[in-house]
Formats: structure tokens, C-alpha cells, sequence
């Protein structure tokens, strides 16, 4: 290797040192791509759009969201109630509540869970 090539090498890799701790910040679009994954799959789960809408936190920003249960390193963790279409606007009791595990960078389902709610119940035991 020429010295002119060992130079440009070190100038290249002191580079990519240089921004790796730049790359190593959160995504800040996981949060949004996680909460899209944890709505979709919870409506592919629970027979599709025609049957199944989750609670409208679940179309919401992210940030402050009270269906957002948990964010840290193991992910972001929702729960949220769902049921028919118009359940929330016709006021009708929801019929299912939903854990969904997204990873840390909103790109893949870790674990979900769905529970019916039982008819006169306020709440199943997802959310106790």
C-alpha cells in the first residue's frame, strides 16, 4: 500500500468514528413506524378493518399517547381497547383490549396479545 493510501484510509475511518456516535441516537421515527406496526397488527389479529378498529390513541402522535404503556430498551409497549367499526364514536363498549411489544426501532412485532372484553365488563385483564 502506497503512504498517500494509508493517509487517505486513517482520514476515511477517522471519519466514520467520528459520526458513529452520531448514528448510535435514537431513530427519531421509530416511535411513529412502532405505533403504525402495533395498529395494523392488531387489526390483521382481529379479523381485519372491516371487523376490527382499534381505539383512536392508536391514529395519534406517539408522544404523550395513552396508549403507549411503555417505552425503553426492550421496546415500545402498547395497550389499547378496540372493537367494531364506530365502537368509539357510537359509544358502544369495546370487545377486545391488545398488548402489542414493538422492538426499540418500530420495525417488527416482539410479542402482542388479545383478550375479549366480556359483555358488562369495563375492562379485561390486560389492563389490571
Amino acid at each position: 500500500m502506497h503512504l498517500a493510501s494509508l493517509a487517505w484510509l486513517s482520514l476515511i475511518s477517522g471519519g466514520l468514528m467520528l459520526t458513529s456516535p452520531a448514528m448510535a441516537q435514537e431513530d427519531p421515527l421509530a416511535p411513529k413506524r412502532a405505533i403504525n406496526l402495533a395498529r395494523s397488527s392488531a387489526a390483521a389479529a382481529n379479523g381485519g378493518l372491516r371487523l376490527y378498529h382499534p381505539a383512536s390513541c392508536m391514529f395519534k402522535n406517539p408522544t404523550n399517547n395513552p396508549c403507549l404503556a411503555q417505552q425503553d430498551g426492550n421496546g415500545f409497549e402498547f395497550k389499547f381497547q378496540g372493537g367494531p367499526p364506530g365502537w368509539e364514536v357510537l359509544g358502544l363498549p369495546a370487545t377486545v383490549e391488545s398488548m402489542v411489544l414493538v422492538s426499540p426501532d418500530g420495525k417488527s412485532v416482539i410479542q402482542e396479545l388479545h383478550q375479549a372484553i366480556e359483555a358488562g365488563s369495563n375492562e379485561g385483564e390486560l389492563f389490571n
